[in-house]
């Protein structure tokens, strides 16, 4: 297992680079199991730097099997399309790109990151480099069942550069939310995050506030932040079936005690300053139970 700088100096910051030096799960190829698990998902969620400089998040979506497995070093995404999404709009050859596939009802999550090698007929295929599944940890159970036969996704969209209100409420009663950063050297990375409802702040109609929870001890995430703070955030929004993306900036502040928010569980925050965002309103083709919240999530007194 191999760490680029970025993550080694937060490992050590953090005092837990002998935990990541212990860390033999990521690997270039896909083994057997982690192949049945992609083809049974309805969505894979994605992550990419552009051309402007930004970097977003998103969520693909098709029936199982839409997600398949090539051969031991390439995945493919039947189905995909260049619609309004921020992120799908332009990807092209030797892209790097980063997916987690997520069964929520069964706690389990694998990530595969890349390049993409094809783009073109309703096809997108990705060479991976780094493919690992994850702990259970902050979690939300969920199950997923398909809209009815013939729904008609009548999506509208709105784009942003401050919050509105209804975005807001989406940040505020999140429960999970993704974050895609990069490195232009070491690839890219999308990384799964989830609490109890309110555990990401908004400070402002520009400002989110969220806690680092303790994990693997990698710092995928935080390791990219700490040279190359471009950063996008996606919700989901279980229960409207709207996509929130958000693209911006973050950084890591490493005092929680500066905070002057109660995060109960946060051994560091993570700033998101917003630049752009895009909702997508009945995105999902997918219903969702209510949620069975995680073991893992650390909970305020009053909960």
């Amino acid at each position: 297992m191999t760490y680029h700088p970025g993550e080694i100096q937060v490992q050590e910051r953090a005092g837990l680079r002998h935990i990541a030096e212990r860390s033999r799960g990521i690997r270039s190829d896909i083994p057997d199991v982690a192949k049945i698990f992609l083809e049974q998902q309805p969505f894979l969620i994605i992550g990419a730097p552009k051309d402007d400089g930004t970097v977003w998040a998103s969520a693909l979506f098709g029936a199982p099997g839409f997600v398949k497995v090539v051969d031991p070093r390439s995945i493919a995404l039947d189905g995909y399309t260049e619609v309004t999404d921020p992120i799908t709009c332009g990807l092209r050859l030797g892209y790097p790109v980063a997916t987690i596939a997520m069964d929520f009802a069964g706690r389990r999550r694998m990530r595969a990151n890349g390049i993409i090698t094809a783009v073109d007929r309703g096809r997108l295929e990705i060479a991976t480099e780094q493919v690992y599944a994850n702990c259970p940890k902050y979690i939300q159970a969920r199950m997923w069942s398909p809209k009815e036969e013939g729904t008609i996704l009548a999506q509208s969209n709105i784009s942003f550069i401050s919050l509105p209100n209804e975005a807001m409420a989406i940040v505020r009663n999140a429960d999970t939310c993704f974050i895609a950063s990069h490195h232009p050297e070491y690839g890219a990375d999308v990384s799964h995050r989830g609490g109890m409802p309110g555990f990401i702040k908004t400070e402002n109609d520009k400002t989110l506030v969220f806690p680092d929870y303790t994990g693997n001890a990698m710092f995928n995430t935080l390791g990219n932040l700490n040279g190359y703070p471009q950063a996008g955030l996606l919700f989901m929004d279980f229960d409207s079936g709207s996509l929130l993306q958000l693209t911006g900036t973050a950084e890591v502040e490493w005092d929680v005690s500066k905070s002057r928010f109660s995060l109960p569980g946060a051994e560091r925050l993570i700033r998101f300053r917003l630049e752009r965002g895009h909702l997508t309103r009945n995105a999902m083709p997918l219903n969702w139970s209510s949620a069975q919240f995680s073991p893992a999530n650390p909970r305020t007194q009053e909960e």
